[in-house]
Parts: structure tokens; C-alpha cells; sequence
């Protein structure tokens, strides 16, 4: 009985597919492959037709050649139709071999069809040292030969490559940038998303200072930020072993291309701008992807839309925004520190160590790997301290409320003289702010002190610029002894007592 009979025969005495694989010695993709193409096929009953039969309609188009061998004639494999599936993800030899003896049972053995299969790809290793899967990996660099451009007042620029490519397809995206640091490589990794119109599983960098940290041969430490950006597209980060070239064979290979198809040959142009320059690289760039294999019909681009396209993972609605990342301590005052600006945290993280995640519109503070503080990020010099109501300690939160405003109507409500007073003495002070505490104690003093004595002594401390609490305080009290009335008793000697007609 033929492989895929059996197949159909323990299913339908109830097994599984697991436990049909195992009945059967065919591998659990093949069994999923037979009933699922049976089902489509709608057959009532699959089992009354004859084996090669059930193999036209599991394996309806059969790509096969004709060929001899010493045996006789047997059904050759069609090399290019394995090529082209091992690269769809899941796909094995074994499993391709196990199809073709479903629907050609005196065709190969295992053995005889892997060599064969071996042989292809080395008269072909010029594109096939290494089967890699479809919307698998991303292999980029920064390409070593570099360009300029001289802008109009004689100034030279030097321009660098950053290169990518898709190693199932080949596929290479290349793009200038004026410097190499890590804006430009999170820049260019996005624009390479969006030129192929999706994300692979896997980056595989390098261990260049953009992407590695910490160099190991076993275990390297990745920058934070190119993480972020890889997490936020659904990506991870796999970089190449370090002195193991055939990791990232591909990817040296584009370079070459992106040197002698792109750069040599741009060499003789004169660019006045960067924009002039990039223009032609992008022309350039479509040109190498649009031009057919030396040794294959067709092209970089057409092979990607024919087997890649569709496996890549959907971007995301948003491009990412590149973040920065920075250990601070917060300060006394609950408050850290990125470029000259202050962010509040909740007050019980002072003296604790956090990081700090900063992007152009954003600042987040992170301790542990948890956030406990989130802000716009303030560009504003003139206040240069950003601080949320609910980080303040309470004794702190009941002075949030002060302005200058306030404190300016408190002491108009006491008399103009205290109002131009106050509104001097806050700005006599670097920030309002520095000015309240003295403010509010020298109001207060008016719970006590009459209305009169507060003008009095407000005009007074005005005048001689007496902008502290105490200054204020001596005058307020000379001004109260002085306003002081006599007090009328019987039991008090007047200044007529002593006089001279009193005298005895």
C-alpha cells in the first residue's frame, strides 16, 4: 500500500496526526499535507482511487524532469523547485524527498536524492552556499568604500553606506549618511523595514559599536536602543560570531556589490548636496535589485516578491522613535537630570539609582526596568524644572499651589502699599519661586499686626529695599511702638502730677 493511502487509512480509523506520523514512518508535515490537500479536494471516499491517483491530487503539479541512470529510468528531482521551497519556513530535504516518493515511489532513495541535491548547490555556491529561509533574517553593515560631495562653498563631506539584505533572496537595500553613529544606524534599519515592506525574524549585525556593547564569542552584550527598536518591529537581534565569516557571508557579499555597482561607479560624478548624492544612490540601488542573476532568469526583486514578500512580519502603524538611554541618580529634591533639565519622580526614589529613557518628544525614568516617571520633555530654559503634583511628598503638595499671583492677591487684600511690597520682593529674586516662603511668612504677620502698621511698614522696608522676613519683622514692631496710644487709668499719674503746682 502506497504512503498516502496508509495515511488516509489510519485517519480514518481515528488516529491523530501525530499518531498516524508515527504509524505510518512519514513525518507529521507530511501527514498534515496529504489530509488537508485530500479535505480540499472534497473526495467522499479518497481511499477507492489508486495511489497515483491520490498523488496527482496531494501533489498536483509535480515539477520533474526525465533522466538515466544505470537502474533505468527514473523521475529526476526538479532542483530548482527544492531550492525554491527549502526556503519557505518549516521546509526540510527529508520532507521534500518524502513528498517526491509519495507521488514517485521508483523514484530516488533518500541518499541518491540529497546528492543530488548537494551537487546542484555546488555548481550554483556562487548563490546557494547556505539555504536561508524566507522573511528569516536581515544581515546589515556599514560598507568600508566611502563617497563626497562638495557643497557650493568648496566644503568636502564625506558620505558612508549602510547596507541590508535578505540572504533567502538576496535582496540589498543600501542608503548615505553622513556619519556612522547610532541616529543613523536606527535611521537607516527603519528605512530598510520600509523599503522591503516588512520585517524579518532576525537581524543579524556585525559586532560593531552600534550594535554590540560587550564583544563574546558566546554571549555579547546589545545596545539598549537597538534592542528597543528591534523589539518595537517584532524583531530580534542575533549578531554574527565574532572571526567567523561565514556567518555573515551574505552581507560581506552585498557590500562588494554596493562598492563596485553603486560607489565605482558614481566615482566620477561631482554632487553639490547630500540629497543630489542620495538621489542617484537610490537610482543606482533599484538598478542592482531589477537586474537578472548571472546564472538565473531572473532578478533579486522578482525573487523577493515571489517567495519573501509574504513572509515578512507587517509593520508597525508608527514608525519608532529613537530612544536614548542614561543611569542618573535622583537628587535630594526627587528630581534627575538629562541635558541641563530636571524631571520629578515620586519622592521616595531619591538617592536612587535609575535610567533614564529620552527620545526627541519623551522622558521616561526607569528603575528596576519598571517606569515610575513619564514627561514631555521640556526644551524651555526658562523653567527648567518639569514636576508632577502626585511625585510631591504631602507637606510638599500643599505648597504646589503658589504662584506670584497668589501671593500678590493675599497682600492687596491687606493694602496697596503691601502689594507693591510683595510683587518687589519676588522680584528681587533669581525665580519667583525662591521668594515664597518669605512672602508667606511676612503676610502672615497681618494676623496680628493692624492693616495700617503692615502699610506703614511695607512702604518703609520698600524704600530702604528690606526684602528679607527679619528686616521686615523690626520694622513692623518700631512701627507698632510708635503708634501706640496712652492708656487713660485713675490709678495712673498723669504729667500734670508733676508739675510745679503738684510739687510739695
Amino acid at each position: 500500500m502506497g504512503k498516502i493511502k496508509e495515511i488516509l487509512k489510519y485517519s480514518a480509523a481515528g488516529l491523530s496526526q501525530r499518531e498516524t506520523a508515527a504509524a505510518t514512518g512519514a513525518s507529521l508535515g507530511t501527514v498534515n499535507t496529504v489530509l488537508s490537500r485530500i479535505k480540499e479536494a472534497n473526495i467522499k471516499d479518497p481511499l477507492a482511487l489508486k495511489e497515483h491517483e491520490l498523488g496527482a491530487i496531494v501533489y498536483p503539479t509535480p515539477r520533474i524532469t526525465g533522466g538515466h541512470t544505470r537502474a533505468g529510468k527514473r523521475p529526476e528531482p526538479d532542483m530548482d523547485f527544492i531550492q525554491h521551497e527549502l526556503q519557505r519556513p518549516g521546509v526540510t530535504l527529508n520532507l521534500l524527498w518524502e513528498e517526491y516518493k509519495a507521488v514517485h515511489p521508483d523514484g530516488y532513495g533518500r541518499s541518491q536524492f540529497c546528492a543530488r541535491y548537494v551537487k546542484f548547490r555546488k555548481e550554483n555556491e556562487v548563490y546557494m552556499r547556505k539555504v536561508y529561509k524566507a522573511g528569516d533574517q536581515m544581515m546589515v553593515d556599514w560598507v568600508g568604500m566611502t563617497m563626497q560631495y562638495t557643497d557650493r562653498k568648496g566644503d568636502s563631506h564625506k558620505v558612508y553606506f549602510f547596507v541590508a539584505i535578505l540572504p533567502a533572496t538576496s535582496l540589498i537595500y543600501a542608503e548615505p549618511f553622513l556619519d556612522m553613529r547610532m541616529e543613523s544606524w536606527i535611521e537607516a534599519h527603519i528605512n530598510a523595514f520600509e523599503y522591503f515592506g516588512g520585517v524579518p525574524r532576525l537581524l543579524i549585525p556585525d559586532n560593531l559599536k552600534n550594535a554590540v556593547s560587550r564583544v563574546s564569542r558566546h554571549e555579547s552584550e546589545l545596545n539598549k536602543t537597538y534592542v528597543e527598536m528591534a523589539r518595537y518591529y517584532g524583531t530580534a537581534v542575533l549578531p554574527a560570531r565574532p572571526y567567523e565569516p561565514r556567518d555573515k557571508g551574505p552581507v560581506e557579499n552585498a557590500v562588494k556589490i554596493v562598492e563596485y555597482k553603486i560607489i565605482a561607479m558614481l566615482r566620477d560624478r561631482q554632487f553639490h548636496s547630500f540629497s543630489e548624492l542620495r538621489k542617484e544612490v537610490m537610482v543606482a540601488l533599484e538598478r542592482v535589485n531589477t537586474m537578472a542573476f548571472q546564472k538565473l532568469p531572473y532578478s533579486r526583486k522578482e525573487l523577493f516578491e515571489k517567495t519573501e514578500k509574504q513572509t515578512l512580519k507587517a509593520l508597525p502603524p508608527s514608525r519608532y522613535e529613537m530612544a536614548v538611554f542614561k543611569m542618573a541618580k535622583v537628587n535630594f529634591d526627587y528630581h534627575v537630570q538629562y541635558e541641563g533639565f530636571y524631571y520629578s519622580v515620586p519622592f521616595h526614589y531619591a538617592h536612587k539609582q535609575v535610567e533614564i529613557r529620552a527620545t526627541t518628544h519623551t522622558i521616561e525614568v526607569l528603575c528596576e526596568t519598571e517606569r515610575i516617571a513619564a514627561h514631555l520633555r521640556n526644551y524651555d530654559p526658562s523653567k527648567r524644572y518639569t514636576t508632577c503634583f502626585d511625585h510631591m511628598p504631602k507637606k510638599h503638595q500643599a505648597m504646589a499651589d503658589w504662584t506670584p499671583e497668589r501671593f500678590r492677591n493675599w497682600a492687596a487684600k491687606i493694602g496697596p502699599d503691601t502689594e507693591a511690597y510683595i510683587v518687589s520682593l519676588m522680584e528681587a529674586r533669581d525665580q519667583p519661586e525662591q521668594a515664597f516662603r518669605t512672602c508667606t511668612a511676612i503676610l502672615h504677620l497681618a494676623d496680628t499686626a493692624p492693616a495700617q502698621d503692615m502699610e506703614k511698614a511695607a512702604k518703609q522696608a520698600k524704600q530702604m529695599r528690606a526684602y528679607s522676613y527679619k528686616s521686615f519683622e523690626i520694622l513692623l514692631k518700631r512701627i507698632g511702638r510708635e503708634t501706640l496710644a496712652p492708656i487713660q487709668h485713675e490709678n495712673i499719674r498723669g504729667a500734670h502730677y508733676y508739675g510745679e503746682d503738684n510739687r510739695a
